[in-house]
């Protein structure tokens, strides 16, 4: 019979995904998925975890920069090896056409199913449903001046889209389960 640390480890899988994403980590990213498993991505892919980090890694690289939330996030359990789950999604895509800054933000949900094997919960199928999204001009891209008037010079740590991100130093073993 599944319990909360049941849950706790779906939830927990969803947080590393999207670290995963943000961090452009592609063997964490993989980690969350069965490898069978197929993606469905409103109708910009659909195919397997490895086809769609293959697909993915380039269109994020070419951004500025990127962010992956969850929330809201409902699990039920269909069997003692088995579970659906829905989350909202919040994603901010910065992109620069040109000589602007734009933000992509899209709000969506995964709709997962899930399979516990071999002692772990890993997501056995998705779907990603758009709810919505908009487009926004960003007119500052360092709001540091503005921020901290009075420390000129003042420069926030920057995170990096990949392992050598602080994060990994700080939670060296927060990611594969």
């Amino acid at each position: 019979m599944p319990c909360i640390e049941d849950k706790l480890e779906i939830h927990e899988t969803l947080h590393r995904y999207c670290r995963s994403m943000d961090r452009m980590d592609a063997p964490l990213a993989l980690d969350c998925f069965w490898p069978e498993a197929n993606l469905e991505y409103s109708g910009l892919y659909n195919g397997s975890p490895a086809g769609f980090v293959d697909w993915l890694w380039p269109v994020h690289a070419a951004m500025v920069c990127h962010t992956h939330r969850v929330c809201n996030m409902l699990v039920d359990f269909t069997g003692d090896t088995a579970a659906v789950s829905e989350s909202m999604v919040q994603v901010t895509l910065r992109m620069q056409p040109q000589d602007e800054l734009i933000d992509l933000i899209g709000h969506g949900r995964y709709l997962d199913t899930w399979r516990k094997a071999d002692g772990r919960w890993r997501i056995a199928g998705r779907v990603f449903v758009s709810d919505m999204s908009s487009m926004v001009p960003v007119r500052a891209r360092d709001v540091g001046g503005i921020l901290y008037p009075g420390t000129p010079g003042q420069q926030p740590l920057p995170g990096t889209r990949d392992t050598a991100d602080l994060s990994y130093r700080l939670l060296p073993n927060l990611g594969r389960a």
